[in-house]
């Protein structure tokens, strides 16, 4: 199944991983055209050498390119904690170092096999000027690089602002209506109100927690239901809550607290305003790559008290699923109709990932 991880920053991000597949065929494609290139540039008129020259172009570039991406591999997970001017130097050095090590070997090969693809004349000449042309187009990779490496520590920077910007955003009247119920409930209900205080602190310590962004939607599955566990002491036999979650998307990834304030709206605009009971429904789903979440909740009659919303909450969320996955995630609003009657449903669709376990950090967001 595919897994998806935002990965935590780390010093050697100036360094490109190649130690995987994708990025070897981006290298092999890059070497290829070079080849490519430098054959044109020659503009021999003999098709037959041209050929020849672009094959062995090919072989020689493609080699050199392998063997620095091995060798970038290999000392990349020693290079952690060194600061970054440091680590230029060292990629730059292998890089040059392997160059002369390709050269060199083309050489001896040439010369114990008598392959005559280098006059001997020609020999040191042909491993200095490698060596100089690699130094040279080295240095401007690693300064593309660095700059894109300074870019991305900005923009992670930034993200992570906004998101504890976003995040900090707690519907004050939720606390407040909490705290009132809280204050009603001590007097009679001391054990509930106990309940209660607990699942509030829950709740305030999980929305205020920016160390795991990405969790398994069973811990924000908890989550709703510790917020439920409120609002049904609030509001009683009123609140109804249907569950529709299989187990097989339990440990799929998703942002924290993205369901919990689509709930919330849920019950503050739907269910509270009814004058008899409502049911409020939550459904998830798998439909191929996508994870579905659903929050339905009735419409109220158009003559219920009304509740003033800013739309922090559906804004919130909206920009941190944008800001983990861009523009595969969607957030979806829109009336619609069931055999109880008309309902309003709030739709995330959410890349299908599972959750790795790991502390990710990206940036995620909150509405009403």
């Amino acid at each position: 199944m595919k897994r998806f991880e935002v990965a935590a920053h780390s010093e050697n991000s100036l360094i490109p991983e190649f130690c995987r597949a994708n990025s070897l065929l981006t290298l092999a494609y890059v070497m290829e055209l070079i080849a490519v290139v430098l054959t044109l540039a020659v503009g021999s008129s003999d098709s037959p050498q041209a050929l020849r020259q672009l094959l062995l172009l090919s072989l020689y570039l493609q080699w050199t390119g392998l063997c620095a991406a091995a060798a970038l591999c290999m000392v990349r997970r020693f290079l952690t904690a060194l600061p970054s001017g440091v680590l230029f130097f060292i990629c730059w050095f292998v890089l040059v170092l392997v160059t002369f090590g390709v050269s060199t070997a083309t050489w001896l090969l040439d010369l114990r096999f008598a392959l005559n693809l280098l006059p001997p004349a020609e020999a040191w000449s042909f491993v200095l000027r490698n060596v100089c042309i690699a130094a040279i187009v080295g240095l401007l990779l690693l300064r593309y690089l660095w700059e894109n490496h300074q870019w991305q520590e900005e923009s992670r920077a930034e993200a992570d602002g906004r998101y504890l910007a976003l995040q900090a955003r707690i519907r004050p009247h939720f606390l407040f209506n909490a705290l009132n119920s809280l204050a009603e409930l001590i007097p009679s209900k001391p054990d509930v109100a106990e309940e209660m205080v607990i699942d509030l602190a829950d709740l305030f310590r999980v929305s205020l927690d920016s160390r795991q962004r990405l969790i398994p939607l069973r811990e924000e599955i908890e989550i709703v239901k510790g917020y439920m566990r409120i609002e049904e002491i609030r509001l009683g036999d009123k609140l109804l809550v249907n569950w529709e979650v299989p187990d097989s998307v339990l440990d799929a990834q998703v942002p924290r607290l993205t369901v919990q304030p689509l709930v919330e709206n849920g019950v503050l605009h739907g269910v509270s305003r009814l004058r008899a009971r409502g049911m409020l429904h939550v459904i998830a789903r798998r439909e191929g790559e996508f994870l579905i979440i659903d929050v339905e909740n009735p419409i109220p009659p158009e003559d219920s008290p009304k509740r003033a919303g800013t739309g922090t909450a559906i804004t919130n969320i909206a920009q941190r699923i944008k800001l983990i996955y861009g523009e595969r995630a969607k957030l979806i609003l829109g009336d619609d109709r069931d055999e109880f009657g008309p309902l309003f449903r709030a739709r995330l669709r959410l890349p299908y990932v599972l959750h790795s376990g790991a502390e990710l950090n990206a940036p995620t967001a909150e509405e009403e």
